[in-house]
């Protein structure tokens, strides 16, 4: 199986009910559910590509959370990225933030492009 590509990443299509339920239940903009599910992806594949530990933001993890209510799609996209990502909460950054700052940066290296800071600030 290959890696797909960021653009194929992003291209994946996700659940039609998924984004208006994140704009309901949480009260974001059609854009910013957009972007935070898009975002949501990206850090996933970012874990199964780099074979590393990441951590969301607080919005790009609520996006998470969200995806994880459509079982088949996540273990789908799951199945898409080459790894499926377990969701491991925790009471807050236990490391000061460190695995925060190293997966914006891992993003910037992986990526080429920087975070958007209003969904990961």
């Amino acid at each position: 199986m290959s890696i797909p590509t960021l653009q194929e990443v992003d291209a994946y299509p996700v659940p039609e009910l998924l984004i208006p339920r994140i704009e309901k239940e949480h009260g974001y903009s059609l854009n910013m559910a957009t972007a935070l599910v898009r975002e949501a992806k990206r850090m996933l594949y970012l874990s199964a590509r780099e074979k590393t530990v990441v951590s969301p933001s607080h919005d790009v993890d609520m996006a998470w959370h969200e995806m994880l209510m459509f079982t088949r799609f996540y273990q789908e996209f799951a199945e898409f990225i080459g790894k499926f990502i377990h969701h491991d909460p925790t009471p807050g950054p236990p490391d000061g933030g460190n695995i925060y700052k190293a997966t914006k940066q891992k993003y910037q290296e992986a990526f080429g492009e920087k975070v958007d800071q209003t969904l990961w600030p």
